[in-house]
């Protein structure tokens, strides 16, 4: 399992652009989670945990994160 963080601008507006671009994308997501950033008022951070060890994967999902105008700081935080 692969878990990437991004920060999120837009809270709920972006979680689903971010699940329904995944989902598009035919990514095998086996949990997400959404949490506001209490210092950083109206921004939410999110760990989508991803199937399987391939970091291709991970880095082609990233690529994809990218793309999203809302969405920033993505990063690989976890292999196992």
């Amino acid at each position: 399992m692969q878990t990437i963080y991004a920060k999120l601008e837009k809270g709920m507006d972006s979680f689903i652009r971010v699940s329904n671009t995944l989902r598009r994308k035919e990514f095998e997501i086996s949990g997400m989670n959404l949490q506001v950033i209490p210092s950083e008022p109206g921004k939410h951070e999110m760990q989508i945990t991803l199937h399987g060890t391939n970091p291709m994967i991970a880095n082609r999902a990233m690529r994809q994160l990218a793309k999203l105008i809302d969405v920033n700081s993505i990063q690989l935080i976890q292999e196992a």
